[in-house]
């Protein structure tokens, strides 16, 4: 982890989760909400104590990341947490080759990260992560997205689920981790405030090395972003690609990089800057969109849901 020089960044006192969630991320977990099935699961990974069994794991053979130790690390996810207006879960850092972070916990989570990605990054790069991480439990996608870990891990051999109901669970719950994605992109540029930080976090992700960072360029990648979008001139590279990302828990990284910039540009994140976001305030006052009819604060001049302005 490279040091960079800190600045200040701004605070959002009181945000929600609906100021930054992408609506692809609300539609798809009403929609994952719905399958039947999930109860089952949900009541198996309460009974198995899954999440108490990986946290005593990590605190055994894991750094728990405190004031006192990683200091650095803390201050950054500290500040990450102050900016989300929300209290820091617990953090820890465990030795592993891949280049990841990720959150899991239902009653209590706590964050991960991998050291290879600690590693990667520099010190903006990975308050970016943090932010994102935080980005996720703000937004509540850590019961769901547990059970998705948990589905994809064992949930096949405990539950005994047949193998096309297995599939079509785990489908959904992927349809919807791509997209929860999203709102955790979101939330990771409210953290870091500078959108080319976060083209470097997902070119390195894509990328992978130091060595050859230094060639690389973002602009470049945002164009390999639309190339790959042309590629559905064709039925057949459409199905190809439908295969590909159906199994992956994340969007692509080219994918990500083109919607976080656009985001970047966007009314709602410059309203959000400007400090006019939905708020914790008490519900009495909201008003309604005058284009999807969604609750928004009085305070809000762009709807979360629909992307329109709420101005009537």
């Amino acid at each position: 982890m490279s040091t960079v020089e800190s600045r200040t960044r701004k605070r959002f006192p009181r945000i929600t989760s609906a100021a930054f969630e992408h609506p692809a991320d609300t539609q798809a977990l009403e929609a994952v909400k719905r399958i039947p099935i999930l109860d089952k699961v949900f009541r198996k990974l309460m009974e198995l104590g899954i999440e108490r069994v990986f946290r005593i794991q990590l605190m055994g053979q894991a750094i728990h990341v405190t004031p006192k130790q990683c200091p650095k690390i803390y201050r950054l996810f500290k500040e990450a947490a102050d900016i989300l207006d929300m209290h820091e879960p617990d953090l820890f850092l465990t030795t592993n080759p891949q280049v990841n972070a990720f959150t899991f916990g239902v009653e209590r989570p706590f964050i991960v990260l991998q050291s290879a990605l600690v590693d990667l990054l520099d010190e903006e790069e990975l308050m970016a992560v943090l932010g994102h991480e935080l980005g996720h439990v703000k937004c509540g996608h850590v019961l769901y997205r547990s059970i998705a870990y948990f589905l994809g891990q064992i949930a096949g051999r405990i539950l005994g689920l047949g193998g096309m109901a297995s599939m079509g669970l785990a489908v959904a719950l992927f349809e919807w981790s791509r997209k929860s994605e999203l709102s955790a992109d979101r939330a990771e540029l409210l953290v870091v405030q500078d959108p080319d930080v976060c083209l470097r976090l997902h070119m390195k992700l894509a990328g992978g090395s130091k060595a050859v960072f230094s060639q690389t360029d973002p602009q470049e990648f945002l164009r390999q972003a639309d190339t790959y979008e042309e590629l559905d001139y064709s039925t057949l590279n459409k199905v190809y690609k439908l295969l590909h990302e159906l199994s992956q828990s994340h969007p692509l990284p080219v994918y990500r990089a083109k919607e976080i910039q656009n985001w970047a540009r966007s009314k709602q994140y410059q309203e959000i800057l400007a400090g006019r976001y939905p708020t914790s305030e008490p519900t009495s006052g909201l008003r309604t969109c005058p284009h999807c009819q969604s609750k928004i604060s009085p305070s809000f001049f762009f709807c979360p849901d629909c992307g329109k302005s709420a101005r009537t």
